[in-house]
């Protein structure tokens, strides 16, 4: 159980979408609805619970982001009508959502919230409610205990709910306390940036626990079961109005919302539509307000058509190379020179201008570069001379003997996105080739691709185009993706292991501000000398627009936030 606890929580902790274009727009189309938004993307949330088994699921992040606010939320600014978030904030500048503010005495914050603050069914938002959401989190009680290990990441609940055998190792023990009615103070284990950071992530969207505890029961104290099929009952600017299982999901305004952007979007109709080509004419129709889930080339035909505006800016999006630890050549000696080899072997600009249309720029690290404590290194840049000179370093001159390691050498990429990574994956396998390394081509399906990656940890080599960590923060980055799992790496799909790195890492989760900074940086030198991963490129989010709605605002985990389109 705990195994497929943490694989479905390793899931829900990563973002995936696809790749985008610039925003472009012309004249006139349909004016769009007054007080309706209509959202066509080729999937809907299974579930609500983000705890529950579907908290990997987008659909469920999407819902949660909408109906259920959290204590803080990053700031942004209006970019070419985009509201981009500051990603780099730091750790006491965070504004507000359920929070009118917050102050941090050590490491101790105490959190004043709105006041006034109304859920859906009417129930005040209090200090009960966020005491609620931590005790529900620590109780790791779900299928998922995403809530737990935001918590523990960033040092306020302890290891113990998921190790020990003692029920109340599962209980709230002065980690989170209500003050009184509107004040609640979270305590840190020990110094650490993550937090509030953390906060904004859906997992620990607050619950309004009034209408919660009605649903549970002696099997279920938590809801879990009720959050997973009936709703979700948080303090958020829109509510469920009605859900059509796998067809449909529309949500009303909360009529009780006045903390926030007020909504010009009374109701949100979001409609699974499988059909890329349906979804696309039913935009160009004026028909649908917003059409997601589009490839590179739909969203480039789109771009030119008066009707329709397509925006694309720069998010957490990037696409790397992956190469096992624990599978020949990659786990042999001196196999650092092997992955610079490929480092240098790859024609970046290229892949920007052919695979990604020129929306797309070269990538100096292993976390994206809009994230906190993100230090750019630039190591690498295509030169041949350079790539067969470390494979000399490598013991494999021209590539001699690498023929004996060909179960090593095929290069996996999901086969649903195939019209992307397999042109992707045959520029690399060429540039390979001419210094002696020669690579086959192995395209799965997503699920297995996924189940591979991130629950088995079995593929030799793969182009990964998905997966920004949720928390913008390059410390929570090489914690959830290259610390050793016995040092608390949840992912590591690559089964990467560095004591040093590991220390850092460990010692930045201890400490804030400018010393943590200069830890992240020590630990991203070493992941740049040794490449568990070959950063290629960060390449653009992207919407496609009826003509006349605005307001697209960025989040880390690339959903979509409802109350902030406008429609001129």
């Amino acid at each position: 159980m705990l195994v497929a606890s943490l694989a479905a929580l390793t899931t829900a902790l990563l973002a995936t979408a696809g790749a985008g274009f610039a925003a472009s727009s012309s004249s006139a189309a349909p004016a769009a609805s007054k007080d309706t938004l209509i959202v066509l993307t080729s999937h809907i949330a299974p579930a609500l619970n983000p705890d529950g088994a579907a908290a990997n699921d987008p659909g469920q992040w999407l819902i949660g982001r909408n109906t259920a606010d959290k204590l803080v939320q990053y700031r942004t600014k209006n970019v070419a009508g985009i509201n981009i978030p500051n990603y780099s904030v730091a750790q006491d500048d965070f504004q507000g959502q359920l929070a009118a503010s917050y102050t941090r005495v050590g490491t101790t914050f105490t959190f004043k919230l709105k006041q006034g603050v109304k859920s859906c069914v009417g129930n005040e938002l209090t200090a009960e409610d966020v005491v609620y959401t931590f005790a529900r989190g620590k109780s790791v009680s779900g299928a998922s205990p995403v809530a737990w290990f935001l918590g523990n990441v960033a040092s306020v609940l302890p290891l113990d709910p998921l190790i020990s055998k003692d029920p109340k190792a599962k209980e709230l023990k002065g980690e989170v306390t209500a003050v009184d009615k509107y004040t609640v103070k979270i305590k840190q284990m020990n110094p650490n940036g993550l937090f509030p950071r953390v906060s904004e992530i859906f997992a620990l969207e607050i619950f309004d626990s009034v209408e919660m505890k009605k649903h549970a029961t002696a099997k279920d104290p938590w809801s879990h079961t009720w959050n997973d099929t009936k709703g979700i009952a948080g303090f958020g600017a829109y509510c469920v109005d009605k859900w059509i299982k796998g067809s449909e999901i529309d949500l009303k305004v909360n009529p009780n919302y006045n903390w926030g952007t007020k909504p010009q979007f009374t109701k949100v109709v979001l409609r699974q539509v499988p059909s890329n080509s349906s979804r696309i004419a039913a935009l160009r129709a004026g028909s649908a307000d917003i059409a997601q889930d589009l490839s590179p080339t739909e969203f480039e035909s789109l771009s030119t058509d008066p009707k329709v505006t397509v925006w694309g800016t720069y998010n957490n999006q990037t696409t790397w190379i992956h190469l096992n630890y624990k599978v020949a050549p990659w786990n042999l000696p001196n196999n650092k020179y092997l992955r610079q080899a490929i480092a240098y072997a790859i024609p970046y600009q290229d892949i920007i201008n052919s695979i990604y249309k020129g929306d797309a720029r070269f990538w100096f690290g292993h976390a994206p570069s809009s994230y906190y404590g993100y230090t750019p290194i630039k190591k690498y840049s295509f030169d041949l001379n350079k790539a067969k000179a470390a494979l000399v370093k490598a013991g494999f001159p021209q590539g001699k003997g690498l023929e004996k390691y060909s179960a090593g050498m095929q290069l996996v990429y999901p086969a649903e996105n195939s019209a992307t990574l397999e042109p992707f994956a045959n520029i690399i396998r060429t540039n390979l080739a001419k210094i002696g390394i020669n690579m086959s081509l192995n395209p799965i399906p997503l699920g297995q691709f996924q189940d591979r990656h991130l629950a088995k940890k079995d593929i030799p080599v793969a182009i990964v185009d998905f997966g920004a960590p949720f928390a913008p923060d390059t410390g929570y980055a090489q914690q959830l993706f290259y610390a050793s799992t016995d040092k608390g790496g949840l992912t590591n799909s690559e089964n990467y292991s560095n004591p040093k790195f590991d220390a850092l890492v460990d010692q930045s989760k201890k400490t804030s501000g400018a010393a943590r900074l200069a830890l992240l940086k020590k630990a991203s030198l070493i992941q740049m000398e040794e490449l568990p991963t070959i950063p290629v490129v960060e390449w653009k989010s992207h919407l496609a627009t009826r003509k006349g709605i605005s307001g697209w605002t960025l989040t880390s985990d690339n959903t979509l936030v409802f109350a902030n389109f406008k429609s001129s």
